[in-house]
């Protein structure tokens, strides 16, 4: 049978987060809410205190990067040195500098090409 009130679960809690403990703040704080379901800063205890949570999303990825990516690994000996325009794993322009690769493909602002020079 429990005796504790809200405010002891909060003064042990307390007591936790001083000795550096905070999983264990953390417990105590969702045992007082087993008690206390309603309790407004044993409620915000245990939101604090709560071990993070990581999710992630698979988006698929990005194809035309990976693209790119692979036509520079495949294609490092030979380019190694210059410039070069990429789009989705095709080759578009060589050059000796970057206003070279601009000069053949043009502007490349939101159109998916990189210019890069390759190591």
């Amino acid at each position: 049978m429990n005796h504790k009130t809200a405010e002891e679960f909060i003064k042990q809690a307390d007591l936790e987060i001083e000795r550096g403990d905070w999983h264990g703040a953390w417990k105590i704080a969702v045992e007082g809410l087993k008690h206390f379901p309603d309790h407004a800063e044993l409620q915000k205890y245990e939101h604090i205190l709560a071990p993070p949570k990581v999710t992630s999303v698979d988006r698929g990825g990005h194809p035309e990067i990976r693209a790119d990516r692979e036509w520079m690994q495949k294609n490092r000996a030979e380019y190694r040195g210059r410039w070069v325009g990429i789009k989705n794993g095709q080759l578009l322009a060589v050059g000796n500098n970057h206003d070279e690769i601009i000069a053949q493909v043009g502007p490349i602002k939101n159109t998916g090409i990189l210019v890069t020079v390759i190591y």
